[in-house]
């Protein structure tokens, strides 16, 4: 065991939260049963060392059923604004302290874990020793123990600090038994090395690699939640390549697979998934949006359908952004996403390739592109990220392919019809359904649809004709001849 104080560090928002609560717990304690066994334990010491915001703490206690019997305590002698909430099951409880109402506390027993079934992740739990507590743990940099009472950092594996100092991400114990035990912990690995940028330590990733088939008895819920935070971190072009390298995209997104080695046409450099993590990096540089980030990675997944290789050698890509949104559905439900994230995702996949032929300078003649795809976009949210999906989709083509001014053109196109009023969204067409069928007289049916699409299309040349000039186009319209007809 190594024992080790904090030195003088700066630290971010909370951290003097953190302090006054732990402080205050210090006080209420001294003299009591729980003096010196109160420990702030994972997240919070290590972004405490790191000089991160401290966003939760987190409380074990080294006696058992400690967590819950400190909750309680507290509770008895009105240390608690409300009272304390216990799960007898898991021996843990939450409570917020008098002085600190709007900050919920975690409280648990040191623990120990038996996994009796071998196809789940769900252990048999027990009050164990501080050491046993810290062997259970996914990672040292997570295995950091502060006593709330001496104010000294634990450090039971006596690699915690150092890795931090270092950059190492490693399990505290033999990673077959820490992956084998739960092999979510593949991907959290995996999330917190390309959290920080990190180098993972060899014996981890062979570990780490000897264990990946274990993730088959993952949910698909937690594997969601890991691939969203990977997305989401400051190194997703890395947490991307670790899925890869380690096999884990294998029980993430296996339809990426076919795409690693997979090569494209003249406009492209590199294989599809070269590709795809170069736009990747380019959309990672403007947002930290999850779901950006996520159409990102799978704007292209419809090539490894529609990949069509020709006699002459040529390759094409007919239709992918078709069989992509398909493919983006199919992934995200059985990832279990949300309806709207899925929806956005598809959305941006499908439409990906809006621009692809418009050229670098827009013209005026494209107006009406624009206000079609305005149309379509329905908001200027959803206009805006399809832009930056386009944008960094452009930027990450062949030399000379790119057409870097081609997004700013159009943005600039659209912030200049939103100002005079000539933009289609949230399109309210002119005439209604009723205005069609008396000026034209016809039945409903699709020729009143008919007629609207005439109206749609004028609108994309210029929406900002009057009523009168919309009706005398209506009433000069043709309509299609049918069957009935001839």
């Amino acid at each position: 065991m190594h024992v080790h104080s904090f030195g003088n560090r700066h630290f971010e928002m909370k951290r003097e939260l953190y302090i006054s609560i732990t402080e205050r717990l210090r006080e209420l304690i001294r003299g009591t049963e729980f003096e010196g066994h109160v420990l702030c334990v994972g997240g919070c010491v290590r972004d405490r060392i790191m000089g991160h915001e401290i966003k939760d703490i987190d409380i074990a206690v080294t006696l058992p059923d400690g967590g819950i019997r400190l909750a309680e305590w507290l509770d008895q002698n009105g240390h608690t604004s409300i009272h304390a909430v216990t799960y007898p099951t898991y021996h843990t409880a939450m409570f917020r302290l008098k002085d600190y109402p709007d900050e919920e506390l975690e409280a648990v027993q040191t623990r120990k874990e038996k996994y009796n079934d071998h196809n789940s992740r769900n252990p048999v739990t027990a009050f164990g020793t501080i050491e046993e507590d810290c062997m259970r743990r996914d990672l040292t940099i997570n295995a950091l123990y502060w006593d709330i009472s001496t104010g000294e950092v634990i450090d039971i594996t006596g690699h915690g600090a150092e890795d931090i100092r270092d950059h190492i991400i490693r399990t505290p114990a033999d990673p077959d038994l820490t992956y084998d035990d739960d092999p979510l912990r593949i991907l959290r690995c995996i999330r917190f090395a390309s959290r920080y940028g990190w180098e993972i330590e060899p014996s981890t990733w062979d570990g780490m690699l000897r264990n990946v088939p274990r993730l088959e008895i993952i949910s698909r819920e937690r594997i969601r939640d890991e691939f969203e935070k990977m997305l989401s971190c400051d190194h997703p072009v890395m947490a991307m390549g670790l899925l890869r390298q380690s096999g884990a995209m294998h029980f993430v997104v296996p339809e990426m697979e076919k795409a690693y080695e997979m090569n494209q046409n003249d406009y492209h450099f590199g294989t599809v998934w070269e590709h795809s993590m170069k736009v990747l990096e380019n959309i990672s540089a403007v947002t930290s949006r999850t779901d950006l980030r996520l159409a990102a990675v799978l704007h292209d997944i419809g090539k490894v359908r529609a990949r069509e290789e020709r006699v002459d050698g040529s390759v094409h890509f007919i239709g992918h952004e078709l069989a992509g949104a398909v493919m983006v559905k199919e992934i995200m439900s059985r990832l279990k996403f949300p309806n709207r994230a899925i929806d956005d995702v598809s959305f941006l996949t499908l439409y990906h390739m809006s621009c692809k032929q418009w050229g670098q300078v827009i013209q005026s003649k494209h107006n009406r592109k624009i206000r079609k795809l305005q149309y379509i976009c329905k908001t200027e949210q959803r206009f805006d990220d399809l832009m930056t999906l386009i944008h960094a989709d452009n930027m990450a083509h062949a030399e000379g392919r790119c057409l870097p001014e081609q997004v700013p053109f159009i943005r600039k196109r659209s912030v200049d019809m939103i100002a005079e009023g000539s933009a289609l969204f949230g399109y309210k067409p002119w005439l209604t359904g009723n205005d069609i069928m008396e000026l034209k007289g016809l039945s409903p049916g699709p020729r009143v649809k008919e007629c609207q699409e005439f109206l749609l299309k004028l609108a994309f040349v210029n929406p900002l004709r009057d009523k009168e000039e919309v009706i005398k186009h209506l009433k000069g319209y043709r309509l299609k001849k049918t069957k009935k007809d001839e």
